[in-house]
């Protein structure tokens, strides 16, 4: 495996050692690896954020990401592809083309740096990394981000590599123009998806500080053509940036509230999704036992090999190194102030990791390469194969098939926050349960004198995003104040539902009164 013979004699070509088609074979793999399983996993809350959207009318589709600081770009995407009742396989496929061509870019980057052999590397240890297995398996923008983040990625390699090059060709400014272009347009859509790639955008900058500092012969004409781009860039994103200023329902700039503490066991558990090859839950962030335990370790062993094989040339090594730290760097100065470590926030820097893995295995001698290349392509794939029998996502779709079997007319079914309700809600459509019969309490109380008229009340308790919550036992004993549940069902790790009879509670009592 990953192996190059010798072009074929009879054409007299060397097409398969083009970029473009070594990123082939490691694109189908991400494609596959993407596409199989692709809607056995329920929808978590994000993804009902995104399916709710979509459906919206255009005009409601902008006011709704920009009031939540999202750029509508992504929800413009989606909205071609939802359906009114969730269908899971529909709302996700785009994000697996976008995470395939990501994949597709992330082996053509290495191969413009080094060789064939180091884009294939690349780009199969991409496709099967876990956790861009799972966003793209996942309706939301970030696999989108990633995919744009890559190509303008590819550009700036090609900028600096053609910024070594003492003659003027035709070849060559043609070239230019392509690599540019790549890079702007790039740059452009990222910025116009994410407000966390502009850490993409300082990144890159700080690199061409680099290269203009190391390139003697056409310097000025880099310098002009790098405050184009940067003016482009600037002047497409600022009405993007001014849209979700006028249009947030809170500052922009307030950092969200939701995540969980910066402990070590927090950020290990981020770092190691992202860089280790390891899976985890999507809204706990706990990592899922591994059957490759050494993988992880290995690839940075590449990764580290990748960078000192790069010494010689500055430019290249800045402009991979930089967009690979770029992101948690920023989330671990930020974590400063306030907790921020989220896995998906990384994803565009896993590229430029897996570039440097590549061009670290790459550089073995090539019985060695062989050798090593095929023994981590068998344990990449038997450290996936966990991922896809795992409960990374609740349940909510079996809650819902449940409850529409099971309720009642007159019965009640209230869920331990109004997350929990969105989520419930959104798949009621799909098994005929009655939306109107979904609340949110948390007082027992209250609730029994509410709703003392119905016979039967269903209380739900399950976890729907990675915000922190109360615990389970917590919630549930409060509600023991109606007696001991009539029935009880779990539905996976994060989700149980009991029924109680108030009637029933009601005529045990007058009894004892009369008693």
């Amino acid at each position: 495996m990953f192996r190059f013979g010798r072009p074929a004699q009879l054409i007299g070509m060397t097409w398969f050692r083009t970029p473009v088609a070594v990123s082939l074979i490691p694109g189908i793999l991400a494609f596959v690896a993407r596409l199989y399983g692709l809607s056995d996993k329920p929808l978590w809350l994000d993804e009902v954020i995104t399916h709710v959207r979509a459906n919206l009318p255009i005009s409601d589709l902008i006011a709704s990401s920009l009031s939540h600081t999202h750029f509508p770009t992504y929800f413009f995407l989606a909205h071609a592809f939802d359906t009114p009742i969730i269908d899971e396989w529909m709302l996700r496929l785009p994000s697996v083309i976008f995470g395939t061509v990501a994949v597709m870019l992330v082996a053509m980057v290495a191969t413009e740096i080094k060789t064939p052999r180091a884009g294939l590397v690349a780009g199969t240890l991409m496709a099967l990394a876990p956790l861009d297995v799972q966003l793209g398996q996942e309706a939301r923008p970030y696999t989108l981000a990633s995919c744009l983040v890559m190509l303008a990625l590819w550009g700036l390699v090609r900028i600096a590599r053609q910024s070594a090059i003492t003659f003027p060709t035709s070849s060559r400014a043609n070239n230019e123009r392509v690599s540019w272009t790549a890079y702007t347009i790039g740059t452009i859509g990222a910025l116009n998806v994410l407000l966390v790639t502009a850490f993409w955008l300082i990144a890159s900058n700080i690199a061409f500080a680099v290269i203009m500092r190391r390139t003697a012969v056409g310097r000025w004409n880099l310098i002009r053509n790098w405050a184009i781009a940067q003016t482009v860039i600037v002047l497409a994103w600022l009405p993007g940036l001014v849209a979700i200023y006028l249009g947030a329902a809170r500052d922009p700039f307030h950092l969200p509230g939701w995540v969980p503490a910066s402990t070590l066991e927090h950020v290990w558990s981020v770092i190691a999704a992202a860089y280790l090859y390891r899976a985890s839950n999507v809204t706990t962030f706990v990592l899922l036992p591994t059957s490759v335990p050494w993988l992880g370790a290995a690839l940075v062993g590449l990764a580290l090999l990748g960078v000192w094989r790069l010494k010689a040339d500055a430019k290249l090594l800045s402009v991979i190194v930089l967009a690979m730290l770029a992101m948690p760097a920023a989330l671990a100065i930020l974590s400063i102030f306030q907790p921020i470590w989220v896995t998906r926030y990384l994803l565009w820097s896993t590229g430029p990791f897996f570039v440097l893995a590549g061009l670290g295995l790459a550089s073995l001698p090539r019985s060695l390469y062989s050798v090593v290349g095929t023994t981590l392509a068998v344990a990449a794939i038997i450290n996936l194969v966990p991922y896809y029998r795992s409960e990374t996502k609740p349940r909510w779709d079996l809650a819902a098939a449940y409850l529409a079997e099971n309720v009642q007319p007159g019965d009640v079914i209230i869920t331990n926050n109004a997350s929990a309700r969105y989520v419930l809600a959104a798949y009621a459509d799909r098994y005929r349960l009655d939306r109107t019969i979904l609340s949110t309490g948390h007082d027992v109380s209250s609730t029994a004198a509410y709703f003392a008229p119905q016979q039967r009340i269903w209380v739900v308790y399950g976890r729907t995003g990675q915000a922190t919550m109360a615990g389970e036992d917590v919630y549930l004993q409060n509600w023991l104040a109606f007696g001991d549940p009539v029935s009880k069902a779990r539905f996976g790790k994060d989700i149980v539902a009991m029924r109680f009879e108030l009637g029933r509670i009601s005529s045990a009592n007058q009894q004892d009164q009369a008693k």
